[in-house]
């Protein structure tokens, strides 16, 4: 099953990004304009890491980052807070963010940011070697 990545963005070029990225990743990914139905796509979707920007038309980004690590309901789900904004900096000490990217960003950065939360680790058993 795929790995899910609910993104939130006023932008919707860079929600076409996230979509066309990730989703030759093989991850599923949902998109929202705009946080009004928040709270639904995330019990509907069930997301695996949230992609938040700090600036969503008159909403706080970095403000909803907090709310959902407060909830027990999302506070295990990843979230990287990707803004051009200064603020950005305070993300993940502040508001308790997993992480951030800057835009302009580098789709290797944030695929490679995105990877590292969702992917699952590959842990070296060593060799077995069988002798006659």
């Amino acid at each position: 099953m795929a790995k899910r990545i609910l993104a939130l963005d006023d932008d919707p070029d860079i929600l076409d990004i996230y979509s066309m990225a990730f989703g030759a990743e093989g991850y599923e990914v949902k998109t929202l304009l705009s946080p009004d139905n928040l709270a639904g796509a995330i019990v509907d979707f069930s997301p695996d890491l949230m992609l938040l920007d700090i600036k969503i038309g008159a909403f706080n980004g970095l403000e909803m980052c907090k709310v959902l690590k407060q909830s027990s309901i999302t506070r295990d789900i990843p979230i990287v807070i990707v803004s051009g904004l200064d603020c950005i900096n305070r993300a993940v000490e502040e508001y308790a963010a997993d992480a951030v990217i800057s835009k302009p960003f580098d789709l290797i950065t944030l695929v490679n940011t995105v990877d590292r939360f969702l992917l699952a680790k590959v842990v070296p058993l060593g060799r077995v070697v069988l002798e006659d």
